[in-house]
């Protein structure tokens, strides 16, 4: 196990020296005399801590972003447990060294340095992204689409960037076709046709880094967990047999606006409140309609879109499509596109919640909030602190 992916516990573990070897009886076979040399063994890690409400905890830096775990213990083995955890954590990491734009060595980073080449077999993980990906496009013509990173890699969102000129994103736009991602079922081979052209994976390999991670906890034999990384929200099993809650984050402020029930779903929350810059008084959210190259526009895109689905690969991609389709149009595919459902955020506060969904949301009054949603309480409380989560070194 790399030393990066090796949990901190908070427990305090007590070292004990080497027991001396016995002095051994005149008709005994001589035991072997550790050497002056000799390393200790080392002593077994302590089992991760199990809170109040039978969970642990875990959280990780990863994909740029802070992933968790929360995981029901049940019966099973705490030490167990963390093994799983351990497992699911390195996951995460090999899925991102694989689909990451910003690492150089990625198999991602290499299949765009080769644009306009012959294609190159790729493997079966980032094939599947790539593949779904173009399924994804096709359904909501183009709304998402991984291939606005030729023309996106011109944005920048850390403090002091600027936005690009209307020349340079006209120059790049051309390269952004969904189309040109060309794959071969039969070989797992793929390419990107034209010369230049790059992909993005940001709105969906994150959402494939949590089902994965959710995936090794379920092949360890822990079925009840949540697997969280940057909004992005893969829900297994239950809690003590009841529904794990998940919240609808605020897009003004810390707390939630409602909470879902929620057992094998995914629910991914996106919103330009996360990172963006502001320059000449003018805010740029980091969600890029890939058909002009540029942010949302603020006065029309929502603040916030929560998508469930089936997996959290597809509603990581599905909530960056309907953030670009705008509120109306966005809440109208969802209600034409079951297992999907969302709820969104207007710009003036307003909640949608798409039909079969808002029976279920768990709000902070009898009724749903209208008007200014923000300014509510969040219904569900906070998870049980009582235990420091561990996380990799």
């Amino acid at each position: 196990m790399s030393h990066v992916l090796k949990a901190r516990w908070a427990l305090l573990l007590v070292a004990c020296g080497p027991t001396p070897a016995p002095t051994p009886a005149p008709t005994a076979t001589p035991t072997a005399t550790p050497t002056a040399n000799a390393d200790p063994v080392a002593p077994e890690p302590p089992p991760p801590p199990v809170r109040k409400d039978g969970t642990i905890y875990a959280e990780a830096y990863q994909m740029g972003t802070r992933f968790s775990i929360n995981l029901w213990v049940g019966e099973q083995s705490p030490a167990a447990a963390g093994v799983a955890i351990e497992a699911a954590l390195a996951e995460i990491e090999r899925i991102e060294q694989i689909m990451s734009e910003w690492r150089p060595s990625s198999e991602l980073s290499q299949l765009n340095n080769a644009a306009g080449q012959a294609s190159r077999l790729l493997s079966p993980e980032l094939f599947e992204v790539l593949q779904r990906s173009k399924m994804i496009c096709d359904a909501t013509d183009g709304a998402f689409d991984p291939t606005f990173y030729g023309v996106g890699q011109l944005w920048h969102f850390e403090p002091g960037a600027v936005p690009p000129t209307r020349e340079a994103v006209a120059a790049k736009l051309s390269l952004v076709d969904w189309r040109a991602i060309e794959l071969d079922p039969n070989t797992l081979r793929g390419r990107l046709a034209r010369p230049g052209m790059k992909v993005g994976l940001g709105a969906i390999a994150k959402g494939y880094g949590v089902d994965r991670a959710s995936q090794v906890l379920k092949e360890h034999g822990f079925m009840h967990h949540i697997v969280e990384g940057g909004g992005d929200t893969y829900v297994s099993g239950t809690k003590a047999g009841a529904p794990w809650r998940v919240g609808i984050q605020r897009p003004d402020g810390p707390g939630s606006i409602a909470a879902i029930p929620a057992s094998d779903r995914a629910i991914v929350t996106s919103g330009g409140y996360q990172r963006f810059i502001e320059v000449d008084g003018k805010r740029y959210a980091h969600i890029i309609d890939p058909r002009t190259g540029w942010p949302l526009d603020e006065s029309s895109s929502a603040q916030s879109i929560t998508v469930l689905a089936d997996d959290a690969t597809d509603a990581d991609a599905y909530a960056t499509a309907v953030a670009v389709m705008g509120p109306e149009k966005g809440l109208a595919y969802v209600e034409a596109h079951p297992p999907l459902e969302a709820v969104i955020v207007t710009r003036s506060g307003e909640v949608l919640v798409s039909r079969d969904l808002a029976p279920l949301l768990i709000w902070p009054s009898d009724a749903p909030p209208v008007g200014d949603a923000a300014a509510k309480q969040p219904a569900a409380p906070a998870p049980d602190p009582a235990a420091t989560p561990f996380s990799p070194r």
